[in-house]
């Protein structure tokens, strides 16, 4: 039976409403799907992490992927660099934060192995990854807002005459753009969100009120992104890792553009969580994640900037600048005000609140 929300209908997707004696089914079929909607990870509580607390777990997965990264990543670069070397191959590439990047990107892979685990997690569908066939349309929905929503910052800025049309591309050029720029956000999508939202939002909802732990998770999520510095590091040694790792963090003293985009990224979080809350699966997030890195991306292709302020970012990310390594469009005030209203609609009151996992 359908209880009829005081906020009005949702536009991207309805939420039913539960009756609590319905027992759920096996995985695959509409009941259990129902229940997954509003409950997601309520099915499996915190008992079984019995002496291990689920914010403990996640702090020490945490350090534990720094620490490694720091580890491996000269270990790394010798075997491309050394007299040893085995990857040779890749010498083009002599940036130690690329190799750094990929280190932690690898552990924090394998870390949720370790982490699914211990936490005791029984299958995807506890990480929002539930049937394809039956989320095609919230991908589906997520990509279009994505794409519009930064489109329209993209939009703006050219009516609003701080950015004008870039010069013309070639065939070849806006094929390369196309396949790089899908790519990665098919990749970065994938992979964030199953790591953000798929893990570490599931963990926290856990011990955490379900927006305290979007809160939690969106502070996270908006951080690691300020490793962002490529420092010239000419020589590498087995300590370079954590000897380095200060010069990562972006030099906020230089910056007068990074509080914007530390909200933004904040709103970002809190949106695509709400945005797991709402569906009970992983899918919209994906698709909204994912359609702003392709926009942002093509904004950047096809507008050249004319001027910069806080408002509207500061235009790019060349230059000489050692701070200009945020996305254009993302770190102007601008950009708050669209991420706040979707954050606020994705984290409203709804017809029936999804059950807290907090033990």
């Amino acid at each position: 039976m359908r209880s009829k929300s005081r906020y009005g209908p949702n536009l991207l997707f309805s939420i039913s409403s539960i009756n609590s004696s319905v027992k759920p089914a096996a995985y695959g079929t509409t009941a259990l799907h129902s229940v997954q909607q509003k409950t997601l990870g309520v099915r499996w509580p915190s008992v079984y992490c019995g002496r291990v607390r689920n914010v403990a777990a996640i702090t020490v997965y945490l350090i534990t992927v720094f620490a490694g990264a720091a580890l491996l990543a000269p270990f790394a670069w010798q075997a491309v660099f050394a007299d040893w070397a085995f990857l040779g191959f890749l010498k083009e590439h002599d940036d130690f934060h690329r190799y750094f990047n990929r280190c932690l990107m690898l552990i924090a892979i394998g870390g949720l192995v370790v982490l699914w685990r211990v936490m005791k997690i029984e299958s995807w569908c506890e990480l929002g990854w539930l049937p394809p066939r039956t989320e095609t349309g919230h991908l589906a929905r997520g990509l279009l807002l994505g794409l519009t929503s930064v489109t329209a910052l993209g939009a703006a800025a050219l009516l609003a005459g701080v950015r004008d049309w870039a010069p013309a591309h070639s065939v070849s050029e806006w094929g390369r753009h196309l396949l790089n720029s899908i790519g990665a956000a098919a990749i970065v999508g994938i992979l964030e969100e199953t790591i953000f939202r798929g893990m570490l939002f599931q963990l926290l909802r856990r011990d955490l009120a379900w927006r305290w732990a979007a809160v939690v998770s969106a502070v996270i999520f908006s951080a690691v992104h300020f490793l962002n510095q490529r420092p010239d590091i000419n020589t590498i040694t087995w300590t370079t890792g954590f000897t380095a790792l200060p010069q990562f963090v972006h030099p906020f003293s230089e910056d007068p553009y990074w509080p914007a985009y530390f909200v933004n990224l904040f709103l970002s979080g809190l949106v695509l969580a709400g945005a797991v809350v709402r569906t009970g699966s992983i899918y919209l997030a994906i698709g909204i994640h994912a359609g702003w890195i392709l926009a942002l991306k093509t904004c950047n292709f096809v507008l050249t900037p004319k001027s910069a302020s806080t408002f509207w970012g500061h235009g790019s990310t060349e230059g000489g600048a050692a701070w200009a390594k945020t996305p254009p469009l993302l770190d102007g005030w601008l950009a708050t005000l669209l991420l706040a209203t979707l954050a606020w609609f994705m984290l409203r009151p709804n017809d029936v609140e999804p059950k807290s996992t907090a033990s």
